[in-house]
C-alpha cells in the first residue's frame, strides 16, 4: 500500500500545525502566569498603601476622638467658663463677622442669607 505524495504532504502539515499550536498555546499559558504574577505583585503593594493609609487614619480618629472627651475640652476652657447664676442677663453685641465665607452668605447667590425666602431656594439642588 503506497500513500500518494499529497497525503503524506497533508499528514505532515497537520501535525506541523498541530506542533505549532501545541507550542503557541504553551507559551501563551506561561505568559498569562507572568501577567497573573505581575497583578498580584501590584495588588499587594495597593493593599499595603491601603493598609498604611487605614492605620493613619485611625490613628488620627483616635486624637479626635481624645480631644473632643469631656474632660480634654474642660481642661481646654478651666480658667476661662464659669457656671450661670440663676437671674443672671448676658448681653450680646450684634456683630456681623468679617470672613463670611461662601456657607454664611459671602459670594455664594444660593446662601440663604442672601435670599431671606426660603421658598426660592432649590432643595432638590443638593441631592443631584
Amino acid at each position: 500500500m503506497t500513500v500518494s505524495r499529497t497525503l503524506r504532504l497533508r499528514i505532515f502539515c497537520i501535525v506541523l500545525t498541530m506542533i505549532a499550536c501545541a507550542v503557541g498555546s504553551a507559551f501563551s499559558i506561561v505568559w498569562m502566569q507572568q501577567q497573573i504574577n505581575r497583578t498580584a505583585v501590584h495588588c499587594q503593594g495597593i493593599e499595603r498603601e491601603m493598609e498604611e493609609i487605614l492605620r493613619k487614619l485611625r490613628y488620627l480618629d483616635e486624637r479626635i476622638a481624645s480631644f473632643h472627651q469631656p474632660v480634654a475640652l474642660q481642661a481646654r476652657v478651666a480658667g476661662r467658663l464659669r457656671p450661670a447664676e440663676v437671674n443672671q442677663i448676658v448681653w450680646v453685641r450684634p456683630t456681623v463677622p468679617e470672613d463670611r465665607g461662601i456657607f454664611a452668605g459671602g459670594s455664594d447667590p444660593d446662601s440663604p442669607e442672601v435670599s431671606m425666602n426660603l421658598s426660592f431656594l432649590d432643595l432638590q439642588a443638593t441631592r443631584r
